[in-house]
């Protein structure tokens, strides 16, 4: 699922492959299935731990912080992209590809420490300078000087960044997922301490927040990187600087649109209006983040470095088509599931200047969906080595947001940025999907997931629009009974009756649920290095 860079091959379906797998497969595919099942759910949690500081803080935030320094916090999150971007930080993006391709353990170990030192280098290198442009940066979005200070904090956290980024990428080619948890869950308690002592505390405000990040990367990103190096050493190999530039340089154009995508429309927002309204949709945009942080980033943690295993099988076709559809009923069953409760949690936790977010939330859930099915669909694109149809797909999405900003934000600011986010994500899917079905075919089956979208949609609709005006405990009751049915007709509609007992056996046990999906899932095995 995702982007897949393994070996770049048109992997043929030799004479063997419609014969059925015997005993022996079968337990290696349930045998797989549950290890990614397992591992899923592992980084699953550290996933939550390390996105649950602005859920956790949300009711430090918005009686600590005012729509207007949300917005700022929101416009400088729009800095730090561009310049992670003039940074570089898709050079990372061929590790797991030239990871697997490496023949020797000391390969292994270069790509690792190499990609280690480019990455710190340049975005070390980019955060100098942003420090040193504050001002001129600050005069450009804020309209004003005055944040410049707040920029260079922010650049101190840019710097810092780049010492995770390898050492995480470590932690998931070894599958260290215990681990993984284990750092988030530290650096979590560490930067929720210091934001409650920097915020209600000292009153640092919308500097207390860069401050925290700031602080908490600089002690766990050393450690980390200090972790990393002892056990890969510290080669740098110049055959692998090529690679990663080669193969992360078609990416950087990508990386710019995704970022006009996501984030291009707070600057249009803070032309339209001002910070506040800014921050609002900001605050609304985090459910769809929180989204594609549960749904997609805890499944791809594993999957991405496992999936070039799974590419080579004789029947991956029916392993594809089957994860696709048991990843949509994760997927549509959280979404339906934050968009029913987004506005009750708003109203339980918010202050309220912040509420009336939750009417953007659902508009942005089916955004994130897009997104996710995006990054399921760009597979055989990348089995090709075609990555300039996701530059395509991702310039003509760009454009399609850019025209709704235009078009859609002055009129209706915060849901006309919605509207145009939906807009692009969904022109970006479809041109993903036909360009990579034509380059590298895989046989999804869509049926099923047509039904779930249909049975989500109802239960939103309903949910949602025909929810009574009530006590809180009340509206609780009217979307947990949306949610239930949602629940039985999933059941009944889209999943098989040996999903439905696979599902019932494994009940008990949460980490052995995706186990009792058994699918023609492999084993996907991972090089040990260090």
């Amino acid at each position: 699922m995702g982007a897949s860079r393994a070996g770049g091959e048109a992997l043929g379906r030799g004479p063997g492959s419609r014969r059925r797998p015997g005993a022996a497969a079968v337990t290696n595919a349930a045998s797989g299935l549950g290890r990614i099942g397992r591992h899923t759910l592992i980084y699953g949690v550290g996933v939550v731990l390390g996105r649950a500081v602005s859920f956790i803080m949300l009711p430090v935030y918005t009686r600590y912080l005012t729509p207007a320094d949300y917005g700022t916090l929101q416009l400088l999150i729009m800095v730090l992209e561009v310049m992670s971007i003039v940074a570089g930080s898709r050079l990372g993006a061929g590790i797991f590809y030239y990871f697997h391709k490496a023949d020797t353990d000391g390969d292994r170990q270069a790509v690792l420490s190499t990609a280690a030192f480019v990455l710190t280098a340049c975005y070390g290198t980019v955060a100098l300078g942003t420090y040193l442009a504050a001002p001129h940066i600050a005069a450009i979005v804020f309209r004003s000087t005055t944040e410049a200070g707040l920029v260079r904090i922010a650049a101190g956290t840019l710097a810092t960044e780049s010492l995770l980024l390898v050492p995480f990428a470590y932690l998931q080619v070894r599958e260290r997922s215990a681990f993984y948890v284990g750092v988030n869950a530290v650096k979590l308690v560490l930067q929720v301490g210091l934001n409650v002592l920097f915020l209600v505390g000292m009153g640092l405000g919308a500097a207390g927040v860069l401050w925290s990040s700031l602080i908490t990367n600089t002690l766990v990103g050393t450690a980390l990187t200090i972790y990393l190096f002892t056990r890969v050493g510290c080669r740098v190999s110049g055959r692998t600087v090529r690679d990663l530039v080669r193969f992360g340089l078609p990416f950087v154009a990508t990386q710019v649109a995704t970022f006009i995508m996501t984030f291009g429309d707070r600057y249009f927002l803070n032309k339209a209006g001002d910070a506040a309204v800014v921050g609002l949709y900001g605050l609304a945009y985090q459910f769809g983040f929180l989204l594609f942080a549960l749904a997609w980033e805890p499944f791809n943690s594993i999957w991405e470095p496992a999936r070039f295993a799974i590419a080579r099988r004789a029947d991956r076709d029916e392993l594809y088509a089957r994860v696709f559809v048991y990843f949509n009923v994760y997927l549509i069953t959280l979404t339906v599931g934050i968009a029913l409760f987004a506005h009750d949690f708003l109203n339980l936790v918010a202050g309220p200047a912040f509420r009336s977010a939750g009417s953007l939330v659902p508009v942005i859930l089916v955004a994130y969906v897009l997104q996710a099915w995006y990054g399921i669909h760009w597979l055989g694109i990348q089995m090709r080595e075609r990555t300039e149809y996701i530059t395509f797909a991702n310039g003509v999405g760009t454009v399609v947001a850019l025209v709704g900003y235009v078009a859609l934000i002055p009129r209706w600011l915060g849901l006309g940025a919605a509207l145009a986010t939906v807009a692009a994500f969904a022109v970006r899917e479809w041109l993903t999907y036909r360009c990579s079905q034509r380059l590298w075919p895989i046989r999804y089956d869509w049926r099923p997931v047509v039904r779930l979208v249909g049975i989500a949609s109802l239960a939103c609709c309903g949910g949602i629009l025909l929810a009574p005006s009530a006590a809180l405990w009340q509206s609780l009751a009217w979307h947990a009974t949306w949610l239930l049915a949602y629940g039985v007709g999933t059941w009944f509609a889209v999943l098989s009756a040996q999903d439905r007992a696979s599902i019932a056996r494994a009940a008990g046990s949460p980490l052995t649920l995706m186990a009792g999906l058994r699918g023609p899932l492999a084993q996907a095995s991972t090089p040990e290095v260090g």
